[in-house]
């Protein structure tokens, strides 16, 4: 919780500080040592809301998909030999129609942890490209939310709520449409196939 320390730690690097920021958010997926919350804050106050957004978004999504693989390349095959097959045969089935929209999903509440979803995805038929994508997707607007909101919210609240507000019409957009959504991922990986 020292954002001063953080950051005099991620500006030391110089011109490296942006990789420094996107390695630091990466690595906290698998070694929590500090909160991606406060990562995300800290590159807010460092390098702008912008800025600071896109490189927690690139953090952070190349820490979820390192969980992913984790869970994917250890998990699977200890899950495999535990499950019976024919439940695991009904659970990868229900994932291949459903994991999309549920990491999608869970990434826009704050509830649930990143870990969690991306370990558990790991675990499923869920296809990394999926996964990339939903996440890439989900986790956009929590991060934008977080940046521009702690760095904005003293300076001129009228502002700041009307962003929120906008935000949420966008993830309630989202939620509404998600049949839509996801038949358009599936729609892709079909062509692909």
């Amino acid at each position: 919780r020292n954002f001063d320390g953080l950051r005099a730690f991620i500006l030391s690097y110089g011109v490296w500080a942006p990789l420094t920021s996107i390695a630091l958010m990466t690595m906290q997926s698998v070694l929590p040592l500090v909160p991606g919350i406060v990562i995300t804050i800290a590159n807010a106050w460092i390098f702008g809301w912008q800025y600071g957004a896109l490189y927690s978004w690139l953090g952070a999504l190349a820490g979820a998909v390192l969980d992913f693989g984790i869970a994917r390349w250890f998990g699977r095959p200890v899950i495999e030999r535990l499950v019976p097959k024919t439940l695991l045969d009904t659970a990868d089935r229900f994932c291949r129609r459903n994991a999309v929209f549920a990491v999608l999903f869970t990434r826009l509440t704050p509830f649930i942890p990143f870990k969690v979803i991306s370990y558990g995805a790991g675990l499923t038929s869920m296809s990394l490209p999926q996964f990339v994508l939903a996440t890439g997707i989900g986790q956009t607007l929590p991060i934008i939310l977080y940046s521009y909101l702690c760095l904005q919210l003293a300076r001129n609240m009228r502002w700041t709520i009307g962003v929120t507000l906008l935000l949420l019409v966008l993830a309630f957009g989202v939620y509404y449409f998600r049949n839509n959504i996801e038949s358009a991922f599936f729609t892709a990986k079909n062509r692909r196939n």
